[in-house]
C-alpha cells in the first residue's frame, strides 16, 4: 500500500514549497504531481490566452462582492477530459508502489472525492494547506507566474468546501521545512506499530 500526501490549497498557498520541505526531510522517496505538471503536458494552445483555451482552460476576469479584480479558471471539454484521467493516472503510480505527494487546487467536493475513490486502496492523508489572503495575494504578484487575482477567486470557493482534512497547515505560521515535519510527523504518528 503506498501512501499519498494530498495538498489541498490555493494557487500561491505555499504548497509547492511545502512539497519540496517534504521530499527533502523524509527518508523515503516520494514523486509529486499536481495540476501544474498536468497544464505543462497540454499543449499550449488550449491554455489560457491560446487559440483553443475555450476548449482547454481559460481565464475569466471579473471583480468579486467587493470590487477586487478576481481571476476564475473556466474548463472547457479537453480541460475536462484531462482532469477526469489525473486521478487515474495517480492512482496507477500508487498502485506501482509509488509514495506520492500531491499538489491540488481543488473547491468541489466531487472532484475531490473521485481522488478518495480512485485511491481507496491505499493509504491517502488529506492535508489542506491555507494562508492569509494577502499573503497569498502577495505571493502570487512576486511569483509572476500566475494570472493577479486568482487566489482571490480560488479563496472564496475554498472557504466553502466541507471536506473532513487529515491535518491542516497554515503557511503564514509556519515555514515550509516545519509545515513537512508537521505532515511526516502526523504520517509517522498514524503508522500502526
Amino acid at each position: 500500500m503506498s501512501k499519498i500526501i494530498f495538498l489541498n490549497g490555493c494557487s500561491s498557498s505555499g504548497k509547492t514549497s511545502v512539497v519540496g520541505a517534504i521530499q527533502y526531510l523524509s527518508n523515503e522517496p516520494w514523486l509529486t504531481f499536481g495540476i501544474d505538471i498536468f497544464f505543462k503536458a497540454m499543449p499550449p494552445k488550449y491554455l489560457p490566452f491560446g487559440e483553443k483555451a475555450q476548449e482547454g482552460i481559460q481565464f475569466s476576469t471579473g471583480v468579486d462582492k467587493e470590487g477586487f479584480p478576481i481571476v476564475e479558471i473556466q474548463t472547457g471539454s479537453y480541460g475536462k477530459k484531462v482532469g477526469k484521467s489525473i486521478p487515474k493516472i495517480i492512482k496507477q503510480l500508487a498502485d506501482d508502489g509509488h509514495n506520492l505527494i500531491i499538489d491540488e487546487v481543488i473547491w468541489e467536493e466531487k472532484d475531490l472525492e473521485s481522488y478518495h475513490v480512485a485511491l481507496r486502496n491505499h493509504q491517502v492523508y488529506f492535508v489542506k494547506i491555507t494562508c492569509d489572503l494577502p499573503l497569498m495575494e502577495e505571493r502570487e504578484k512576486i511569483r509572476g507566474d500566475r494570472a493577479w487575482g486568482l487566489a482571490r477567486d480560488q479563496y472564496a470557493k475554498m472557504e466553502k468546501l466541507k471536506w473532513k482534512y487529515d491535518l491542516q497547515i497554515d503557511t503564514d505560521k509556519f515555514r515550509p521545512f516545519i509545515s513537512a515535519k508537521m505532515i511526516l510527523e502526523f504520517i509517522w504518528e498514524q503508522i500502526p506499530r
